[in-house]
């Protein structure tokens, strides 16, 4: 009994192993692929951009702050934009970039249904998450997401086109994380 656990621990792990090999191979020739191309695919949402200056992102967010679409996020360290109809729930989606000699390289976005409690197990981020990545696939179209299996995130989903990485990803049980990145940008730091 105890022979044949060790061995079905054994197979599982080599499993496992073979999975994220293979999933880490499919990322590499996709994000390979992409770059190849040499397209840029620098929109990120609501006229939000990769390679945006940080006087062109605080500009048009004021905009748009205007037009009653984005608010101040908490502590005033993020944006805001309330989800009424996109979701299957209303639900809050706070951003905020990272510049890199002044423009865009990086945007964290991070969501969570407006409704959320504990004991609301239809409103946890497994629900949200899957929510999200069916809005992306509308808004993203032309490059499949890739599911893959993160150490620490569990499931996540990526999508690489041209130089933008969209990575897709549960933060904890409340939040789903949505990570936006300049390849080329992020392969210039290396």
């Amino acid at each position: 009994m105890i022979k044949r656990y060790k061995w079905l621990l054994f197979v599982a792990g080599i499993c496992s192993l073979a999975a994220c090999r293979s999933d880490n191979q499919r990322y590499e020739d996709s994000v390979a692929r992409e770059l190849a191309t040499g397209i840029r695919q620098d929109s990120i949402f609501m006229g939000i951009k990769l390679g945006m200056t940080s006087k062109e992102f605080y500009a048009h967010c004021w905009r748009m702050n205007k037009k009653g679409l984005f608010f101040e996020g908490p502590g005033n360290m993020s944006v805001l934009y309330h989800f009424k109809n996109e979701l299957k729930h209303p639900a809050t989606m706070t951003f905020y970039p990272d510049f890199r000699q002044n423009k865009i390289n990086k945007m964290g976005v991070t969501f969570s249904y407006d409704a959320f409690a504990p004991w609301n197990k239809a409103l946890f981020a497994d629900s949200l998450q899957l929510d999200v990545f069916n809005l992306f696939k509308k808004w993203y179209k032309g490059a499949d997401f890739l599911t893959m299996t993160d150490p620490v995130r569990g499931t996540i989903f990526v999508q690489v086109k041209g130089n933008r990485r969209i990575i897709i990803g549960k933060y904890d049980e409340q939040r789903v994380k949505v990570d936006f990145t300049d390849l080329l940008t992020e392969n210039s730091k290396k």
